[in-house]
């Protein structure tokens, strides 16, 4: 979960640039730190499951990162590449329902 994490940190610098349009467009650790507080303030007995704790954790990337995003295009990349490096990560993790358009 760390190295997914990271991954879309990079993704995210590298596909999202700042510019005077959106001059919001810059992630650094501190969004890292935030995603990882989200899903560590889950109770145990909420996280059944490693599909639960999956989910939990793109629902933090979401939270953190996705909101940040001001376009729909924007948004669609984002949801891309998470779902990419999520199926990567956890194959065995079952995803399509939660990323439904």
């Amino acid at each position: 979960m760390i190295k997914a994490t990271l991954n879309v940190q990079t993704e995210m610098e590298r596909t999202f640039k700042k510019t005077a349009i959106n001059f919001h467009y810059e992630f650094n650790v501190r969004h890292l730190t935030n995603v990882f507080q989200g899903v560590l303030m889950a109770r145990m007995d909420v996280i059944k499951d490693q599909d639960c704790l999956v989910r939990l954790w793109c629902h933090e990337l979401e939270r953190i990162y996705g909101d940040r995003l001001v376009s729909a295009s924007d948004l669609e990349k984002y949801r891309a590449f998470v779902q990419d490096i999520s199926k990567k990560t956890f194959p065995r993790t079952q995803m399509t329902k939660y990323f439904q358009p």
